[in-house]
C-alpha cells in the first residue's frame, strides 16, 4: 500500500477554477447576442439590397447607404469616393454628417498602393491594418490619417475598384469587431451591384436618347431635303410656262398687233395659266386626293370606259391591247373616277415608251379579299436604279413632255383606296404595274 504521505497535493491557487452555472450563461449570453447581431445585419443588408434593387439613381444609392452606416455603424460621419466619368483616379465625393469641401484634396490615383492593397484584400482594413501592410508608403493615406478615419472599405466589381467607403472611429469608442467588418463588406457589395445598375441604366437611356436625337435630326434632314428638291421641281415646272407668260405679256404691253395675233397671243398665256393650274392641281391631289363618295366599283368597266377615252390615241400609235377580266370579277368599294385617273395614267406612260406595233396586256384576278390589276407592255423597260424613284413627284424618265406628276398621283388615288402599287421589269423586256385593291375598305368593315 503506497504511503499516501508521499502524495503532494497541488497549491489551492494552481487548481483550475470550476465552470460555474454564471460562466456558462455568460458565454450563452454573448454568443446569443453575437447571433441576434448577425440575423439583425444579415436581415438589414436583405432590406437594403431589396431597396437598393428598385433604386436606378447614383446619388439616391449613396446616400442610403450612407445614412445606413451612421445608424449601424455607429458613427458621426461617412464618406464615400467613387470614380467620375471613368477616370484613372477616385475624385467624387459623397459625405453625411462632414463638410464635403473639407475633404477636397481627397483624390486617390487607382495605381495608388492604397488602392491596390484594398482592392487585393477585397474587404475593409482598419487605419491600422493599412499602415502595417503599407510599410513605406505610409504616405499614401496622410489625408486620411489627418481626417481621423479608421476604417476604409472598398466597393469592388468585376475585379476593378469603383469607390471607397471611410468611416471615423464609433462614437462610443469602441473598436470595429469582425461582425462590423463582415456586414460593412456585405453592404459595400450590394451598393457596387446597385451602382454598376444604375450606371447600366444611365448609359443605355443616354444612348437612347442620343438615338432618338439622332433619329429626329435624321427625320428633319430628311424633311428638308424632301422639301428643297420638291421646291425646286416645282419652281421648274412653273419657271417655263411662267417665262412664256412674260415674254408675251411684254410684247403685248409694247406692241400694237393684229386682232389675229393678239387673239392667239391670248390663247397661248390662258393655255400657259391652264398649265400652271394644272400642275397645282396635280400636286393637290397627290398630297391629299379629293374625298369623293365610295360606291361599289365594278374594274371591268372602269377600265373598259378607259380604253374608250384612249381609243384613238392607242390607235393613232398603232398600239395592241390585250385585256384577261373575268366576267365576274368581284367589286371593290372606292371611287371608279379616280381609279379611272390612275388607269388613263399608266395606259398613256406605257403608249409614251412604245413604239409601232407595241402591246399592252391588262389582266385582273381576285386574291384573297383583294383584287389586282395588271398592266404589262414591252417596251425597253425602265432603269433598275430608277424604279425606287417612279412615284416620286417630278421624276421622269421622258425626254420631251411630262411633268413627272402621273405616276406620283396614281399613288396618292392607290393609297387613298387603302390599296398599293408596285412596278417591276419584265424578264423578256417591258414593264409591269400591278394595283392591289381590297373588297372592303377598312373604314367599312
Amino acid at each position: 500500500m503506497a504511503d499516501q504521505r508521499s502524495i503532494n497535493p497541488r497549491p489551492e491557487e494552481e487548481r483550475p477554477r470550476p465552470v460555474t452555472l454564471a460562466d456558462q450563461f455568460s458565454e450563452l449570453s454573448d454568443g446569443n447576442r453575437r447571433l441576434r447581431r448577425k440575423i439583425f445585419d444579415l436581415y438589414t443588408v436583405f432590406e437594403i439590397s431589396r431597396h437598393l434593387s428598385s433604386m436606378l439613381d447614383t446619388e439616391a444609392l449613396i446616400d442610403a447607404i450612407l445614412l445606413t452606416c451612421l445608424g449601424q455603424m455607429g458613427v458621426e460621419s461617412a464618406v464615400i469616393i467613387t470614380t467620375e466619368n471613368n477616370s484613372a483616379s477616385l475624385s467624387r465625393l459623397y459625405a453625411k454628417g462632414i463638410d464635403v469641401t473639407s475633404l477636397k484634396d481627397i483624390a486617390l490615383k487607382l495605381d495608388n498602393p492604397l488602392v491596390e492593397l484594398l482592392l487585393k484584400n477585397g474587404k475593409p482594413q482598419t487605419l491600422h491594418q493599412l499602415e502595417a501592410n503599407l510599410g513605406q508608403d505610409k504616405n499614401n493615406f496622410g489625408v486620411l490619417k489627418y481626417m481621423d478615419f479608421q476604417l476604409v472599405a472598398p466597393m469592388i466589381m468585376k475585379n476593378r475598384l469603383s469607390g471607397i467607403l471611410l468611416l471615423p472611429g464609433k462614437i462610443s469608442g469602441a473598436e470595429f469587431h469582425d461582425s462590423d467588418i463582415e456586414f460593412l463588406s456585405l453592404l459595400m457589395n450590394q451598393l457596387s451591384v446597385a451602382l454598376e445598375n444604375s450606371n447600366l441604366y444611365v448609359r443605355e437611356r443616354e444612348a437612347k436618347e442620343e438615338l432618338q436625337r439622332a433619329q429626329q435630326l435624321l427625320i428633319v434632314t430628311e424633311k428638308m431635303a424632301a422639301l428643297g428638291k420638291l421646291s425646286a421641281s416645282i419652281a421648274h415646272e412653273v419657271n417655263n410656262p411662267l417665262g412664256i407668260i412674260s415674254n408675251y405679256l411684254q410684247i403685248l404691253s409694247t406692241r400694237k398687233l393684229p386682232d389675229d395675233v393678239y387673239a392667239n397671243y391670248i390663247k397661248i398665256l390662258k393655255e400657259e395659266v391652264k398649265r400652271i393650274a394644272g400642275i397645282v392641281k396635280q400636286l393637290l391631289d397627290f398630297y391629299r386626293p379629293q374625298q369623293e363618295e365610295i360606291t361599289q366599283v365594278d374594274l371591268k368597266r372602269v377600265v373598259a370606259e378607259t380604253l374608250t377615252l384612249l381609243s384613238n390615241q392607242l390607235a393613232a400609235a398603232n398600239v395592241e391591247v390585250q385585256l384577261e377580266i373575268p366576267n365576274h370579277l368581284p367589286f371593290i368599294q372606292g371611287s371608279p373616277e379616280k381609279l379611272k385617273q390612275v388607269f388613263l395614267n399608266i395606259i398613256m406612260n406605257s403608249r409614251d415608251f412604245l413604239t409601232s406595233g407595241g402591246k399592252i396586256e391588262i389582266k385582273a384576278r381576285s386574291r384573297g379579299a383583294n383584287v389586282e390589276i395588271e398592266f404589262s407592255d414591252n417596251g425597253p423597260g425602265i432603269p433598275e436604279e430608277l424604279i425606287p424613284r417612279v412615284f416620286e413627284p417630278f421624276f421622269t424618265t421622258k425626254t420631251s413632255e411630262g411633268t413627272g406628276l402621273g405616276l406620283s398621283v396614281c399613288y396618292g388615288i392607290i393609297r387613298w383606296h387603302q390599296g398599293k402599287i408596285a412596278v417591276r421589269n419584265k424578264d423578256e423586256g417591258g414593264v409591269t404595274f400591278l394595283i392591289t385593291l381590297p373588297m372592303v375598305r377598312k373604314d367599312e368593315q
